[in-house]
């Protein structure tokens, strides 16, 4: 049985990237992306590995700035 996951990165001003945790569906994966990117600013990223699509982003630089897909 093949079990899939999301990786849930945060990419800083300087473009490096982190990753943060990995979730077993894109439902978790979304509210733990929303989780992590409240507190702190940064680009917050779903990617999922079997198609190397980023699938859902958030973008908080400490202003209303959001978005997420």
């Amino acid at each position: 049985m093949f079990l899939s996951s999301f990786d849930i990165l945060k990419r800083d001003r300087c473009g490096n990237h982190t990753l943060l945790a990995v979730a077993g569906d894109l439902e978790t994966a979304r509210l733990r992306l929303s989780q992590f990117a409240s507190p702190t600013p940064g680009e917050y990223f779903v990617f999922d590995p079997r198609t190397h699509q980023i699938v859902a982003a958030m973008h908080n630089w400490g202003s209303a700035r959001s978005h997420e897909r």
